[in-house]
């Protein structure tokens, strides 16, 4: 949500972005007003990082364009 410029606001909502694995990386998902904020900015697909320890979580996206 931060990587489409928006946080949780214009009408982009938790559930619209979802975490997907299929035999290689994680990659994301956009629906609903994620995926019409990632088509107004000129975004193509992503990319995702995550790793976690017992204590902290991160995950780091970035938004590639056309």
């Amino acid at each position: 949500m931060k990587a489409l410029g928006t946080g949780h606001s214009q009408g982009v909502l938790w559930r619209d972005v979802e975490v997907v694995r299929h035999a290689g990386p994680p990659q994301l998902k956009f629906h609903g007003g994620a995926a019409r904020r990632l088509a107004a900015i000129g975004g193509a697909s992503s990319l995702l990082t995550i790793t976690h320890s017992d204590k902290v979580a991160l995950a780091q996206v970035l938004i590639l364009g056309r």
